[in-house]
This record gives C-alpha cells, structure tokens and sequence, in this order.
C-alpha cells in the first residue's frame, strides 16, 4: 500500500519517481543538444536535422491515445520502470555504436522514433499515477515541483550537453543519457502503485478511445479546460520556437551565446512561478485562470513592442535584448502559475480508471498542434513583420481567451476546490 504521508519530503514513492525523473530528464537534455550536435556533424544538412526531429515528436503524436489507454489497462509500474530501462538500452547502444564507427542517418532515425515512442507510453503513466502517490492537499505542490524538474533541466541540460560534447565527445554525451535512464529505472524500481480498478468488461482500444472523447464531450468543465490547454500551447509553441529565434537571428542578430541566455530566462523564470505556486492559495480557480491567461497575453504582445519600427530607431540593441530578457522572464513565471492549477485540476477531476487515456489526448493533441504551429508562424513571418505578429497574436489571444474563460462551464471552477469525478462514471463503458 502506498504511503500518503502529509509530508511530500517524506513520501518514499513521490521522491523516488521525482529524482528518477529528475535524472532521466537531465539526460535527455544532454541527448538532444548531442543528437542534433551530431546530425549535423554527420550530414551537414538542415533537412536531415529538421528531419530528425520531426521523427522525436510525430511518434509521440500518433502513438499517444494508445499510451494513454495501456496505461489505464496495465500495471503502471510496470510502465514507467519498463520504458526507463527500455531507453536506456536503445540510447546506450546507440552512444557505443557512434564510437565504434558504426552509426548511420538510418540508424539514429530509427533510435529516434523507439525513444519517442516510449515515451508516448511512459509520459501518461506518469501523469496518471502522480495522484496516487500523494495525497490531494500536496498533488498542486507535487505538480510545482515536477514543473521545476522540467524547466531546470531543461537549461542544465543544455549546458551540460555542450560541456560534455567537449570533454567526453558525442558518444559520451549519448552514454551518459543511457546511464541516466537506467538509473531512474532503477530507482523506481522501489516504488509503491495501488493498482488500478478496472472494469470486468475488456473492451477494445478503440471502444475505450470512444469512451475517452465521449467521456471528454460529456464532462463540459474538463472540455473546457481541454480547450484552453490546446490553444495557449498552440499559440505559444509556434511564436516561441520559430518567432524569437526569427527575432535574435534576423531583427537584433545577437551571437548565439546572447541567444542561448535568451533561451533560458522562460524557464527559469518558470522555476520562480513553479515555487511562487505553493504560497498562493487559490480562492476562485476560475478567476485565477483568466486573469493568468489575460496577463500572459498582454506579455505576449508586449513583446512586439521593442521591436517595432520606432523602438528599433530609439534604441540600442542591447537596450532591447534586455527588455525582451525581462518580459519572456516574466511570461515564464505566469505560464508556470497557471499551467500548475491546470495539471492538478485535470488530476483531480478525472478519475484513477481514465487518467491516462485523457492525459494521452492532451498530450497528442498538444503535440500535434505544434508543427502545425510553426508551421504557420513561419509562413506569416515571410509575409508580415514579427513586431506586427506579435500584437495580432496578443490581441487575439487576450480577446479569445476572454471569450473561452466566459462560457458557461468555467462555473464549475468558481469553488475552491472541484471535486474528482465520481469513479462509477467510469464504469459506464459500453
């Protein structure tokens, strides 16, 4: 049995899953800097970098419902410690491989795709199982730090990536991501997960698919909050990863290095709003979501601001990289204060037999939207200025996510603390 101590410092389980998160994360971090480090090395070809990268995310997209569904179906433990192994391995191999003078395009390609394709399967069991390791008054303080692991790694790992590609070559770098994964194998290999009640019934994947949307479509308060996530990542991914590069490369074009310290204020200033989170006590989630989600749009257009035509005849480069500095600083601490309240709503409202299945959806759903994303930003971009981009995308944002939090389902949000779904809702399978 589980061990929901009130303490999150004192929960075996939570801590173990978290520091092998914590370790497997800072792996992957050095991983992605070395595969695209290494790409390039071997081809000299932006396409077979775009390409590759394409092949880490669209596994993800399409095999996502049915990591979702396995893991409302088996052992999630068995999961989790199973695809960390299961990375190792493959990454493991794939770093002796490179130094041994064995590696192809076609062989870091299909690597590529099976660690994305694990991770479909290992992403919703965590997501789902989260819930049952702590109890309901810390989950929000769990969600915080698991939004802290993901953004510190993600700036030390790119560091550190480059630091080890130095010392240790691309092979190290490969290595030493396969030994994080085993390690945080190994550590949850002592953790504790009530298994999960199911029906008697064995119904299909696809039924059970059905039954998530259906259960989705039924459940207007969870639609809604699905519809909000959908569109902030579908908004932010395609400006953040294609418009600021356009912005440092082509408007201020700054050095890479001034790039990279660009690159790591959001997250760290997600780290800030990831802690801020456990001192704040949420009256009215309603109201604390659209007053994040209006503030982060009203960032977002102020970032077209220091690069407006006027802006960039008044003042020095400098002056606006430190401006944009401390606005993407900004947007980085309410993002965190608004997407920690989500995760943890979602967690509590959905039941332990559907968790994974729905965290499944979003996460294909997210995913998928964002190379459509770029996509679009980018053939905006060759059409009008980024400083016009970026106030239409503000604007919008703020008129449209006025007009979503307005509709009627976000009542449901308006006491303090909505309840989980009842579990018989989940019984109600076809």
């Amino acid at each position: 049995m589980t061990d929901k101590t009130n303490s999150i410092w004192k929960n075996k389980n939570f801590l173990l899953l978290y520091i092998g998160g914590l370790v497997s994360r800072l792996g992957s971090g050095i991983h992605n800097i070395a595969l695209v480090w290494f790409i390039l090395e071997l081809t000299g070809s932006g396409t077979a970098t775009g390409t590759i990268l394409l092949l880490s995310t669209l596994p993800a997209v399409l095999i996502g419902p049915f990591g979702g569904l396995l893991a409302d179906r088996v052992n999630r433990k068995l999961l989790i410690v199973g695809n960390d192994f299961f990375r190792g391995v493959i990454v493991l191999g794939l770093g002796l491989l490179i130094y041994n003078g064995s590696s192809s395009f076609l062989l870091l390609g299909g690597a590529t795709v099976l660690i994305s394709i694990s991770g479909s399967f290992f992403n919703p069991a965590v997501s789902a199982v989260f819930p049952n390791l702590v109890t309901e008054e810390n989950l929000e303080k769990a969600n915080s730090l698991e939004h802290i692991s993901l953004n510190f790694t993600q700036i030390v790992g790119a560091i550190l990536g480059g630091i080890l590609i130095g010392i240790l070559g691309i092979p190290g770098a490969f290595i030493f991501n396969g030994i994080s994964f085993l390690i945080s194998g190994i550590s949850e290999l002592f953790i504790e997960i009530p298994p999960i009640e199911v029906s008697t019934e064995t119904p299909t994947f696809l039924q059970d698919f059905k039954f998530g949307l259906k259960f989705i479509k039924e459940r207007k308060e969870i639609m809604a909050l699905f519809i909000v996530s959908l569109f902030l990542n579908f908004l932010f991914s395609g400006l953040f990863a294609v418009g600021l590069p356009y912005i440092y490369n082509q408007i201020l074009e700054v050095d890479s290095m001034m790039f990279g310290l660009a690159k790591s204020v959001f997250p760290i200033g997600a780290i800030l709003g990831s802690v801020l989170i456990n001192y704040y006590i949420i009256k009215n989630y309603r109201s604390f979501i659209a007053k994040c989600i209006f503030m982060q749009s009203f960032l977002l257009m102020t970032l077209g601001l220091p690069i407006s035509p006027l802006a960039l005849n008044g003042l020095s480069i400098i002056n606006i990289y430190l401006i944009l500095l401390v606005i993407l600083f900004t947007i980085g601490v309410i993002n965190a204060l608004s997407n920690i309240p989500v995760i943890t709503l979602f967690q509590k409202m959905i039941p332990d037999s559907l968790r994974g299945r729905l965290f499944g959806l979003l996460g294909t759903f997210s995913q998928g939207l964002v190379p459509v994303s770029m996509g679009l930003v980018g053939i905006i971009l060759d059409n009008i200025s980024p400083f016009s981009l970026f106030i239409m995308a503000g604007i919008m944002s703020m008129i449209l996510s006025y007009s979503i939090v307005k509709i009627p389902a976000f009542e449901y949000f308006e006491q303090k603390d909505p309840g989980v779904v009842s579990a018989s809702a989940s019984k109600a399978q076809q």
